[in-house]
């Protein structure tokens, strides 16, 4: 596997990663009061394990020379 492969798995996982929390954050503004606090906290789990693909694959894109 090549790194621009790589870092493309990575940037999938990302995107897929991002239409999850588009869908809890549509959940959330229907949400009853007492699940609120939960779905927040899974939000904010998601969006630092999207941070972190994108800047992997940002580092192994590097490496290959591009950048997203």
């Amino acid at each position: 596997m090549t790194y621009k492969e790589w870092a493309e798995e990575y940037k999938k996982s990302a995107d897929m990663i991002k239409e999850k929390i588009s869908s809890l954050k549509e959940q959330l503004a229907h949400a009853a009061v007492d699940d609120l606090r939960e779905i927040n906290y899974r939000i904010s789990v998601l969006y630092r394990m999207y941070l972190d693909c994108m800047d992997t694959a940002n580092i192994l894109r590097s490496r290959k020379g591009d950048a997203f």
